[in-house]
């Protein structure tokens, strides 16, 4: 009869195709129960803030506060960082903290940019303007700290040296990220015309989700 396979081809295809089937029969159950294993398993940090919808933009939280020697060995005043009601603010390493001399405008060393720490000197001298800070940051909205002392300042960024977080965390919306500065030690310069005054800088590198 027209279009029946002869019995031999049948037989030859079956033979062939058998193998096929068993195998794809056998990779779609080994894709379930990887997907089964993969839904019981707890996501990652990262993976649960992958998943949270809006797209991604690059952003920096800054804030800056002036200083002078009265405050050496003293705490400065809180800095804070309104996260933006837009959508979460996702910081993804350490904060990066600079300073310049602000006063007076013909101060020697005046507008040039500085670590906050002497050691490893990375761009100060024994002579010159030097300030050594440690720092303590909190979320003012969950009421969380994020250390138990002040940290040193050998985890701060630095714009040669951006230093990754453990992992990337998360800031809710409308939420207000506190960065408090403790000055250990604020040595102004006795060059002709001394520093009187300084401004700290400090930024929070990392993105925002924002809607789409």
């Amino acid at each position: 009869m027209q279009g029946m396979i002869p019995a031999d081809l049948a037989a030859h295809l079956r033979q062939i195709l058998t193998p096929i089937r068993n195998e794809l029969i056998r990779a779609k159950r080994e894709l379930a129960e990887v997907k089964a294993i993969a839904a019981s398993r707890p996501r990652t940090i990262t993976e649960e803030i992958d998943a949270i919808p809006g797209r991604r933009i690059f952003y920096t939280l800054s804030a800056v506060q002036t200083f002078d020697a009265a405050l050496d060995g003293r705490p400065g005043q809180v800095m804070s960082f309104l996260v933006s009601q837009d959508g979460p603010f996702i910081m993804t390493h350490y904060p990066v903290a600079m300073w310049r001399s602000s006063s007076p405008d013909t101060a020697t060393t005046f507008g040039r940019w500085r670590p906050v720490a002497s050691w490893p000197l990375p761009d100060q001298v024994l002579d010159d303007d030097i300030i050594d800070i440690s720092y303590s940051m909190a979320d003012a909205g969950s009421q969380r700290n994020f250390q138990n002392l002040p940290i040193l300042a050998g985890l701060l960024s630095r714009p040669d040296n951006m230093i990754p977080l453990p992992v990337p965390t998360l800031f809710t919306p409308n939420t207000t990220i506190q960065f408090i500065p403790q000055y250990e030690n604020i040595l102004f310069s006795v060059t002709a015309v001394p520093t009187t005054q300084g401004t700290l800088v400090v930024a929070l590198p990392g993105y925002r989700i924002v809607s789409l």
